[in-house]
C-alpha cells in the first residue's frame, strides 16, 4: 500500500469520522452513520485476518475479484456483500455510541 493511502487510513480517516455529521442523511445504502463506522471497522478486521468467514465466492472468480480489490477502481453504490456474510439488512449497532465505535 502506498504512503498516501496509508496516511488516509491512519490518522486522516479517523479524524474525518470524528468530525463528520453523524446525523447526515446517507446518499445511498441502508446504514446509519454508526453502522457504517462499525462496518468499516469490521472490514479492516477481515482484511487483516482478525475476522474470518467461510469462502462463499466460487474459486474460479477469485483471481478477478483479487485484481479488482488491488486496483484503484471504486465500488459501485449499493454493492452488496453475499447474503451468507451480511444478510439483507444492516447489522444492529454494537457500540454505546458513535464515539465508542470510532475508538
Amino acid at each position: 500500500m502506498d504512503n498516501d493511502k496509508l496516511d488516509f487510513i491512519s490518522p486522516n480517516f479517523i479524524s474525518l469520522l470524528k468530525n463528520a455529521d453523524e446525523n447526515a442523511t446517507a446518499k445511498w445504502g441502508k446504514m446509519n452513520f454508526q453502522q457504517m463506522v462499525e462496518h468499516v471497522a469490521d472490514f479492516f478486521k477481515v482484511s487483516s485476518g482478525k475476522i474470518q468467514f467461510l469462502l462463499v465466492t466460487p474459486a474460479e472468480h477469485l483471481p478477478k475479484y483479487r485484481e479488482f480489490l488491488l486496483s484503484d477502481k471504486t465500488f459501485r453504490e449499493n454493492t452488496k456483500a453475499p447474503t451468507e456474510v451480511l444478510g439483507e439488512e444492516p447489522l444492529p449497532i454494537r457500540s454505546f455510541d458513535t464515539s465508542a465505535a470510532i475508538g
